[in-house]
């Protein structure tokens, strides 16, 4: 049996901005952190959509963990899911600085 390597999900969709998911899959490939892209047709179920859609607008990327049984008492997770998500985010921190330009 192989081992599929872990995974953070990343979308393209009406509330990713596609300097921001360019720059989430620029990370991900540098820092060889595996990464599955999805896409999405309609607003996200989550905060993205208020936070793209907030004042003038907010330059938005989603960055999600595979899971099973979401809304339960018995959600699971990988750990190491977890891991490479939040390495991955803190890479695109560090990689915005006075320069960054997030206009599409």
């Amino acid at each position: 049996m192989s081992h599929t390597p872990p995974t953070a999900q990343l979308y393209r969709g009406p509330n990713v901005n596609p300097v921001v998911f360019d720059r989430l899959v620029e990370c991900a490939s540098s820092s060889e952190i595996p990464v599955q892209i999805n896409g999405l047709a309609t607003a996200a179920s989550n905060d993205a959509a208020q936070l793209q859609l907030t004042r003038g607008g907010v330059a938005t990327g989603l960055v999600c963990i595979p899971n099973r049984y979401m809304h339960s008492p018995v959600e699971l997770v990988s750990l190491s899911d977890l891991d490479q998500a939040a390495e991955l985010i803190a890479r695109f921190c560090l990689s915005v600085d006075a320069t960054s330009d997030f206009t599409p």
